[in-house]
């Protein structure tokens, strides 16, 4: 939220975005948890698929339509590129948009990483149905993911986008990655050597970079994301502390796919406002907006997870979720 609305809160946090991989590594092992054990005993795609679109899809129609009311807004009044808006189409769908030159989703930016979602767990819905779920696929699906990953940070010599139309292959190898991890590490979550091993890859990278004289930065991001990451989620799963068990957190959880995906567009048409509202550049007036806006887009979301996200999944489940047929004995592992 920072890292995306510095003209709001006033400051910048440098290499924010590597909470997305850390949300790629959450989802692998939130979608291991919850649905692994099902598909293996059969769910059908077809159900699958309608929980994953009835979960990730009525928020992220609402946020576009507000990103595409603000971009059509501009148009009218101001002087916005047409290409924005023609993204409307690919991206109303959950496709890239390969009309902007700068963004994939350019009507609501963080949304590229949904995207990344949903073809990794469409695939991985198909590696788990067909059988490939012991541990040994496991590591080999995850160190081939880390190797094609980090190979091709290791090739482009920075690290891996996935925002714009030229690095769309970037971000699922990024979302790749996480999401192979984050599986590993659920089904490892008792077994403390697992954090050897994502120690022994990271300092793999890290010595085949310093070898080829990458830059220390691109080390350092590696080394977030391949050990620290990993062993924050496993030490925090181990220890269970109750700053994370109580009611806050339920409550932070349940609004934080609606604050990742509304505060952009929340931003953009309440920046102005707060600026008219509280003006001055001073630390006083920025902490105010920066209170103001978090509050606004904390209620917004909490209404929104309440009247948008729960009825809608519950609906959409009801109204298209006749159990399918499984796939056939033979295809059972």
């Amino acid at each position: 939220m920072v890292y995306h609305l510095p003209i709001i809160f006033g400051f910048h946090v440098p290499h924010a975005y590597l909470a997305v991989d850390l949300f790629f590594m959450l989802s692998g092992w939130a979608m291991a948890y919850s649905y692994e054990e099902r598909i293996g005993q059969g769910m059908a795609f077809r159900q699958f698929a309608l929980q994953r679109f009835a979960r990730l899809y009525p928020l992220y129609g609402v946020a576009l339509a507000l990103g595409f009311s603000y971009a059509l807004a501009k148009y009218l009044f101001g002087t916005p590129t047409t290409a924005t808006l023609a993204c409307i189409v690919p991206n109303s769908v959950m496709l890239p948009c390969m009309l902007d030159d700068t963004q994939n989703f350019p009507l609501n930016r963080p949304a590229w990483s949904i995207f990344v979602e949903v073809v990794i767990n469409l695939g991985w819905y198909f590696v788990v149905r067909f059988g490939m779920r012991t541990m040994r696929w496991k590591f080999a699906l995850h160190l081939g993911s880390v190797l094609l990953c980090w190979g091709t940070a290791y090739m482009v010599e920075r690290f891996l986008r996935g925002y714009t139309p030229a690095d769309v292959t970037e971000g699922l190898l990024r979302g790749l990655a996480g999401f192979s991890g984050g599986v590993l590490l659920f089904y490892c979550r008792k077994q403390a050597w697992i954090l050897a091993y994502f120690a022994a890859l990271s300092l793999a990278i890290l010595l085949v970079f310093g070898l080829k004289g990458l830059s220390v930065e691109l080390m350092l991001l590696a080394f977030v994301v391949m050990a620290f990451f990993p062993a924050l989620l496993w030490l925090l799963a181990a220890l269970r502390p109750a700053v994370l068990e109580g009611k806050i957190s339920a409550f932070l959880g349940d609004i934080s796919y609606a604050v990742y995906l509304l505060h952009v567009p929340l931003g953009l048409f309440l920046v102005n406002p707060l600026l008219r509202l509280v003006p001055g550049a001073g630390l006083a007036p920025t902490a105010i907006r920066a209170a103001l806006f978090t509050g606004v887009l904390i209620a917004v979301c909490s209404l929104s997870y309440h009247r948008l996200e729960k009825p809608a999944r519950r609906w959409l489940v009801a109204r298209y979720g006749k159990p399918g047929r499984p796939m056939g004995a033979a295809a059972a592992p």
